[in-house]
């Protein structure tokens, strides 16, 4: 019997290790600045439909920046997803690329002209 639960706990653990593609971490600069702690940082598989390129209805993989402006999210898609900045009633995307292996994506966020933008460092 403690055979049979010890063997389904191992796959059970094998397939929750892979239920993530891959992880998205980095810092992010407000106005050049560490952003806040708490903001929202949203990710959401980009999918192809007739020719073009929206965003998928979900999963929406969601994270809220650390005291230090860092933040780290496990995302569920592999390839491409758009990033989304969330501050204050404004947002701003940013095309990524999740993969298996975690990938960095330090984050600048600025205002220009009135509008919220984001973009690698």
């Amino acid at each position: 019997m403690r055979l049979q639960v010890s063997a389904a706990l191992i796959v059970i653990a094998l397939g929750a290790s892979n239920a993530f593609a891959g992880r998205l971490f980095g810092d992010v600069k407000v106005d050049g600045k560490s952003a806040p702690e708490g903001m929202l940082i949203t990710v959401q598989a980009a999918v192809k439909s007739a020719g073009t390129e929206k965003a998928a209805p979900a999963p929406v993989d969601t994270v809220k920046t650390d005291k230090v402006g860092s933040y780290k999210v496990m995302v569920k898609h592999e390839g491409k997803c758009n990033l989304t900045v969330h501050l204050g009633k404004q947002t701003a995307v940013l095309e990524v690329f999740s993969y298996k292996e975690p990938t960095r994506y330090d984050l600048i966020v600025e205002e220009k002209d009135g509008k919220l933008t984001v973009r690698r460092k």
